[in-house]
């Protein structure tokens, strides 16, 4: 995005790593194009674009993960509250000892447990996190995408 470049990690797709980049140079085009309809000098108006396109992608990024992290550790501690007590009420009833490596037997009630707390831990942070991720990530791409801009047209 403008002059913003950075390696694509390994184990990223190359049809991925083109999406990504085919999206993101197509946004900066619109956005210079727009600026170009609106009597900006080409230059120029390329140089804002980046400068906007690469604000928006870093604010996005760092928005979503700082509002991401908190929601999903607070969603996991009561998905795997809900999801272990759940759990273990199912394991319980079904009143039977299983048998854990390393450990010995456990009662069919501790498993429960163990698993619905697990399973109730990711389903938390899933449910919790993504929603903030989403409108961390929109905020913190306006913010960047505005301060980006500011940047872009003090360019000459």
């Amino acid at each position: 995005m403008g002059q913003f470049a950075v390696p694509a990690p390994p184990w990223l797709p190359g049809q991925v790593k083109d999406a990504i980049n085919g999206t993101a140079a197509t946004a900066e085009a619109q956005a210079a194009t727009a600026l170009d309809s609106i009597g900006i000098p080409p230059g120029r108006s390329d140089r804002v674009a980046g400068a906007t396109a690469a604000g928006a992608g870093i604010g996005g990024a760092i928005g979503g993960a700082i509002t991401a992290a908190p929601a999903a550790a607070v969603g996991a501690v009561v998905g795997g509250l809900v999801g272990g007590t759940l759990g273990g009420i199912a394991g319980a009833a079904v009143g039977t000892v299983v048998a854990v490596p390393v450990l010995g037997t456990v009662t069919s009630g501790v498993a429960g447990t163990a698993i619905g707390a697990a399973a109730g831990a990711v389903a938390g942070a899933v449910i919790a996190g993504a929603p903030a991720a989403l409108v961390g990530a929109v905020v913190g791409g306006t913010v960047g995408a505005g301060f980006g801009a500011g940047v872009g047209v003090d360019q000459r």
